[in-house]
């Protein structure tokens, strides 16, 4: 639809959109948590890269080449990166933001 650039697209409106209102709307219940969020991140981008890149490897899992900008790392499209960042930041910080208003005041 959006030639090389339809995940990118598809990434910033339903990914980077939603997370930057997060962070925006929260931002110092987030940065009170980042050292959480910090090492949430590392563990999903250790993960999320063994498995993707596992099943990519293996021919379960591909891209179509005209969807993506075409930028390779680790055996994985710089999409699929932005998508284990984008998404572990946005669920980490759906879990802040919950958390703290559930806290007692």
């Amino acid at each position: 639809m959006f030639g090389s650039n339809t995940y990118i697209i598809w990434l910033a409106l339903f990914v980077g959109l939603p997370l930057l209102i997060l962070v925006v709307a929260a931002r110092h219940m987030l940065w009170r948590q980042r050292r959480a969020m910090a090492w949430t991140l590392l563990g999903a981008l250790a993960g999320g890269w063994a498995w993707d890149a596992g099943i990519v490897k293996l021919g379960t899992w591909d891209y179509i080449p005209e969807h993506i900008v075409g930028v390779w790392i680790g055996g994985l499209p710089l999409e699929e990166w932005l998508w284990i960042i984008g998404v572990t930041l946005m669920f980490a910080a759906v879990t802040v933001v919950l958390e703290e208003l559930r806290r007692p005041g």
